[in-house]
């Protein structure tokens, strides 16, 4: 399984969902299911802030 893929396509619904989610409902929603946290996913992306991370992955 990649984490990586799966904490990507999980983000992007979340986001869909909820356009103002934070970093930290993030982290405490992928710490509880085992995804990758917001800084791990801006490392990937090359996204300076998680509001860039936001507009990348949309």
């Amino acid at each position: 399984m990649n984490y990586y893929k799966k904490s990507k396509k999980i983000l992007k619904e979340k986001i869909k969902e909820d356009r103002k989610i934070s970093k930290t409902d993030w982290d405490n929603y992928a710490a509880s299911n085992c995804l990758f946290s917001s800084n791990t996913l801006m490392f990937h992306v090359e996204a300076k802030s998680f509001e860039d991370l936001k507009e990348r992955l949309l």
